[in-house]
């Protein structure tokens, strides 16, 4: 064999085999094409014939607050009112207290300044130390 017939012999085969392998690559795809689109079909028949049910948004309804939920509520406030009024009076009383004891230091110390006496130097050493302790 010459080497054209071989070469001719070649060329042949490989247009038959793209042939078939065409012929069979079409229909594999027009047999998937339509079965897609006969599903395609159902689906969107089905989808017609379905019904979604319609959103329902819940509505908000305020919390009920019954009548022992208030009375429980407004005693609440009335102690921590109370709670407050006690403080602010506790810590007036420690300031006016503070206060009565810086002026018995100044005076005693003054007094004792004043004449020197013991007994002058021991009431300033008690109220000094009286107002150092309410200070800390």
């Amino acid at each position: 064999m010459s080497w054209f017939k071989v070469f001719s012999a070649v060329v042949v085969a490989n247009i038959v085999s793209w042939i078939i392998i065409s012929i069979i690559g079409w229909f594999i795809f027009f047999v998937v094409l339509d079965s897609f689109s006969d599903s395609l079909s159902k689906r969107l028949s089905k989808t017609d014939e379905l019904e979604f049910p319609a959103i329902s948004v819940p509505s908000y309804s305020p919390p009920v607050v019954t009548p022992e939920e208030i009375e429980a509520k407004q005693k609440r406030e009335k102690q921590l009112a109370a709670e407050r009024r006690r403080a602010t009076r506790d810590a007036e009383q420690r300031r006016s207290a503070i206060a009565g004891s810086k002026d018995m230091c100044d005076f005693w110390t003054s007094e004792y300044r004043k004449d020197g006496s013991p007994k002058s130097q021991a009431y300033k050493e008690m109220a000094c130390s009286r107002y150092r302790n309410l200070l800390n």
